[in-house]
């Protein structure tokens, strides 16, 4: 479990003028679940991100964790060593390397057969593997995902939330995603939070009850679309400039 007790983020620009990134945002990252922040563009989550993970500093607020386990951020702007091959890749910065242990995260996010290839003419959705598959090899506790999906195809997209999904029921791994869609943080989480902007608060949250066992099918059921439109109507409540850029 992860608690983010009222996080406020504030920075100077060059002429001493403070200006409030984030305001008082208060959130649980529950042990082995997905949990997911819908934003705009702007609001702030990726600092969001970085402060839980501890890259970044809050100005105000802490944060507190139950456990000594690792919090693994995957940014936006997915990076890999085009040098170095994907076995490699994977195992980079590792201590102590568990070949075993290694190629069973490679077989488990789909990348068995490609250990020698080297990823920078690759997909997105295989420079997505390599991280998600990095990030295992450490062990974490948590994985923060920060707009992953943006930049892949519908295909691409879909494959990668199963693979999410399946991760946090394999690997007992909770997930915070912050997105702009609403569609794929319904699918994936089981608790959802919503942040405005200028500056980023958190507005509302909505518990998904939805099946643990999801497949594409749920995209069509009562339960979801009824689910998806009650986080319409909530965002309705709001000034539309706060909220530009999300999408369903």
């Amino acid at each position: 479990m992860i608690e983010v007790k009222n996080i406020s983020k504030e920075y100077s620009d060059d002429n001493r003028f403070k200006k409030t990134i984030l305001r008082n945002v208060s959130l649980d990252i529950p042990s082995e679940k997905i949990t997911s922040v819908i934003a705009p563009s702007g609001s702030g989550k990726s600092t969001l991100l970085k402060i839980i993970s501890g890259l970044e500093h809050t100005t105000h607020g802490e944060i507190i964790k139950s456990g000594n386990k690792k919090i693994i951020y995957i940014p936006s702007q997915l990076f890999s060593f085009p040098w170095l091959n994907v076995e490699e890749n994977i195992s980079f910065g590792l201590l102590k390397k568990d070949s075993a242990k290694i190629q069973s995260i490679i077989s488990f996010v789909g990348l068995e057969g490609y250990e020698t290839f080297h990823p920078n003419n690759k997909s997105y959705g295989f420079r997505f593997r390599i991280a998600l598959a990095r990030s295992l090899a450490y062990n974490p506790a948590t994985i923060l995902l920060d707009e992953p999906f943006n930049q892949m195809d519908i295909q691409t997209k879909k494959e990668i939330l199963f693979l999410i999904r399946e991760t946090q029921s394999t690997y007992k791994t909770s997930f915070l995603l912050a997105t702009t869609n609403i569609t794929e943080a319904l699918f994936l989480s089981e608790k959802i939070y919503l942040m405005k902007k200028d500056p980023g608060e958190i507005i509302f949250d909505h518990v998904v009850d939805l099946p643990q066992k999801r497949d594409e099918a749920i995209y069509d059921s009562e339960k979801f679309i009824q689910l998806r439109l009650q986080i319409e109507k909530s965002l309705k409540k709001i000034d539309s400039q706060k909220l530009f850029s999300l999408s369903i």
